[in-house]
């Protein structure tokens, strides 16, 4: 098998959000649910399975993947409705055709036509084998090769679980996190730089490191995706290449929200760098910190039990996390909230020290200062107000809603009116519904369901 490289060349990457793909990563993970550090919606909705069920999981996400590569739906409604109108011998035909580009690249030996893998499973068997390597599971694709052989049931598994997904589990899922996951891929789209290399962009992003298992083709395309259920975990979809066209592949990693990314990289005082390490110097909140290591996601009443604290005492704990940026908070249904790891919180302490010990905070603060200033002004008066709402591109909204948030203070919970006045004193765009919207669309501000109180996101919030 030919050695896969790190992908070095910047060219072809970028982030995108994916829906799609988005909602068949999260459904592959219920594969693995098994593994640690996952999303709390994998433990949950792999729990909603039955037996049948989860065989059959099994078979279409680890065996017949490459029947339901997606093409440009927007959304998932929109793929079912493609699946069920193709016709009905197209998915036995792209999986047999995946295969056979796959066994192309790896050997040099010619490919069974489709006629034959049909017919012949020791050749089928043959051609996973060498496409799958040290993975292959000969039960598994014995299966496989019986259920190709009727394209109408092929079709019709498929469509049916993937429809029991998507109604059961993950429709409503995929409404409480995609704007969320568009805000990520706004910001992170607008600070990834050009010429960025895989590993420097991960690292840039999310403020870790690529797992060293993590290998792309080279010349391949990029598309890093954020997911809400990965955790800590990185997963790859890759789409073979074919005339005139490179191979595809979609990384997906989970990142909470945190509307501070641009500070991320700004210098840290002496004051919050000493906050910063006061909040690591306990143990009680170090074994928090554990415990997300280990489970990605978990409620409040989980965390009470595993450290076996009062209530008020683990609260005490978790909001002065909360509030240094080292876990993301977020509310669940009545008064349940789930925490989860911000790797930015931990990079912005390690990235904090560094610039004291290197002596670059000051520089470092005058060059972005001078660029964000020079990149704002264009959309401000000469009373420094907002004169120009929305902007054409991403990247601009994204600095312009900074600038709005900048004038609300962190920690405290503003009222709607008082949300609209803040919002017409900076600017001459008189819609200020639209700005608040903006601000919590990006994923600036959180609100309560009634929509009558709002606050900074990442803020400590006294109740």
């Amino acid at each position: 098998m030919e050695a896969q490289r790190p992908f070095e060349d910047s060219s072809s990457l970028r982030v995108a959000l994916e829906p799609v793909w988005n909602a068949l990563n999260s459904f592959a993970l219920l594969d693995n649910a098994q593994y640690t550090g996952l999303g709390l919606w994998v433990k949950q909705a792999t729990a909603m399975l039955t037996p049948a069920q989860r065989h059959t999981h099994h078979l279409l996400f680890d065996g017949l993947r490459d029947a339901f590569m997606p093409h440009d739906e927007s959304d998932f409604a929109a793929y079912l409705e493609r699946l069920s109108a193709q016709p009905v011998d197209s998915l036995q035909t792209q999986m047999l055709e995946m295969l056979r580009v796959r066994f192309a690249q790896l050997t040099a030996d010619a490919s069974p036509t489709n006629a034959r893998l049909l017919e012949d499973v020791g050749a089928f068997l043959y051609c996973v084998k060498q496409v799958q390597g040290s993975v292959f599971n000969e039960a598994l694709q014995r299966e496989v090769h019986v259920v190709l052989q009727d394209s109408s049931a092929l079709r019709q598994m498929l469509l049916t679980h993937l429809e029991m997904l998507w109604k059961t589990t993950f429709a409503a899922e995929w409404k409480r996190v995609q704007s969320s996951l568009r805000w990520q891929t706004g910001m992170f789209s607008h600070y990834l730089e050009p010429r960025m290399t895989l590993k420097k962009a991960f690292a840039y992003l999310t403020g870790r490191h690529l797992p060293s298992d993590v290998h792309v083709p080279e010349n391949a395309e990029v598309i890093l995706v954020p997911s809400w259920h990965t955790g800590r975990h990185v997963t790859l979809w890759n789409e073979v290449a074919t005339a005139g066209t490179s191979e595809t592949v979609r990384l997906f990693f989970s990142e909470p929200p945190n509307y501070d990314l641009a500070a991320r990289y700004a210098p840290v005082g002496r004051p919050e760098l000493h906050a910063r390490f006061n909040a690591l110097a306990d143990e009680s909140r170090l074994r928090i910190i554990e415990l997300l290591t280990q489970e990605s996601e978990m409620e409040a009443q989980e965390i009470i039990s595993a450290l076996g604290l009062s209530q008020s005492s683990v609260s005490r704990h978790l909001k002065q996390l909360v509030s240094m940026g080292y876990l993301y908070e977020r509310r669940g249904e009545g008064a349940n909230k789930t925490y989860r790891l911000s790797s930015f919180g931990f990079s912005r302490t390690t990235q904090a020290l560094n610039q004291l010990v290197d002596g670059e905070a000051k520089a470092v603060s005058t060059a972005q200062d001078e660029t964000q200033s020079r990149e704002l002004r264009r959309f401000l008066d000469s009373a420094s107000r907002l004169a120009l709402w929305p902007p054409a591109k991403q990247y601009d909204k994204l600095i312009i809603l900074e600038y709005l948030a900048s004038f609300f203070e962190r920690g405290r919970v503003y009222h709607e009116k008082e949300v609209n006045e803040i919002l017409l004193v900076h600017s001459t765009f008189k819609d200020s519904a639209a700005l608040r919207r903006a601000l919590q669309e990006y994923r600036f501000m959180d609100r309560t369901r009634d929509g009558l109180q709002y606050w900074l996101i990442g803020s400590e919030i006294t109740e």
